[in-house]
């Protein structure tokens, strides 16, 4: 049942991935049946724009969390439990942080297993025993060991590209459109707006829901996977129930804090093992994480298997 899960989930995340590719491609070539030269200034800036996005991620995401580094010196125990689980997957070790936050949550980063980093939120330590702490660094390695953290960035930074073409075409078209001009001047330039308006309408409209929508679909599956990949590293799933009925409890009691929405970092927001409340049928359609009562089922059904 547990490898059953995986395989299913890593399908679905390709298959996902791939529309989303194609979404972008179909984005360049609306723009290329207008505009052919924008079409390539549109395709060198998204690769310029997702490759800086893409290797700054990490450094950004450690500084704001404020995380500081964990060593065998300063936290053997925390470092021991991150030590052992790497061992039995066969992975180098992360570096590993705290952050002094007293948000209930963790997340993992990084591009590959070399080079990756682990958070802990000190509220997640504050609440959780040793054995529900380690089932979550288990979901976190998992994401780390199945370069979950790659896809979930890269998807992240597509959405982000998405949305800003969207809007950006249409403040442009819209500025066109009311410059001052008199004239055969004035109607050309209202003509070239409107243009530049209509495809900001079909981006608006049409890509950047599905964009969203595509993004949040991956998350969930990751998200799942990483679950199933925590009960292989830690070899039984009790720990790990026990942290998300912990955390559940703590939400139907209304005592769970949120994840801090000052911040719009759609890549952190993702990254996250907790997204807070997911009571509502359209929360659970909106949202990039699973609700924990299904990751909790999955968890039980895996261990009757």
């Amino acid at each position: 049942m547990l490898y059953q899960q995986i395989t299913h989930n890593k399908r679905n995340t390709w298959i996902l991935l791939s529309v989303f590719l194609v979404l972008i491609v179909a984005i360049t070539f609306l723009i290329a049946c207008f505009f052919p030269r924008l079409a390539l200034i549109f395709f060198i800036f998204s690769i310029a724009y997702v490759a800086i996005k893409y290797f700054f991620a990490t450094k950004q995401l450690l500084k704001v969390t404020g995380a500081q580094e964990v060593t065998k010196e300063n936290n053997l125990e925390i470092y021991e439990l991150v030590e052992e689980l790497c061992l039995a997957g066969g992975m180098p070790m992360p570096k590993i942080y705290i952050s002094p936050t007293t948000e209930i949550n963790a997340f993992a980063t990084g591009f590959d297993p070399d080079h990756a980093s682990l958070v802990l939120y000190q509220g997640l330590l504050d609440i959780m025993n040793k054995k529900e702490v380690q089932g979550v660094i288990g979901h976190e390695l998992s994401h780390i060991r199945n370069y979950d953290i790659r896809v979930t960035v890269l998807s992240s930074i597509l959405v982000n590209l998405i949305l800003w073409t969207g809007i950006g075409t249409l403040l442009f078209g819209w500025g066109v459109i009311t410059a001052e001009a008199k004239g055969w001047v004035a109607l050309i330039l209202k003509m070239f707006g409107v243009l530049i308006l209509a495809f900001g309408l079909v981006v608006s409209v049409f890509a950047i829901p599905i964009a969203k929508l595509l993004s949040l679909l991956i998350s969930r599956q990751r998200e799942y996977l990483a679950d199933a990949g925590s009960v292989d590293l830690t070899r039984e799933p009790s720990g790990l129930i026990s942290g998300l009925q912990k955390l559940e409890d703590l939400e139907e009691g209304n005592q769970l804090p949120e994840p801090d929405q000052s911040s719009t970092n759609l890549v952190l927001n993702s990254l996250y093992f907790n997204s807070g409340s997911i009571s509502k049928w359209y929360d659970r359609f909106f949202s990039d994480h699973p609700p924990l009562d299904k990751r909790i089922q999955r968890l039980k059904d895996s261990a009757k298997i």
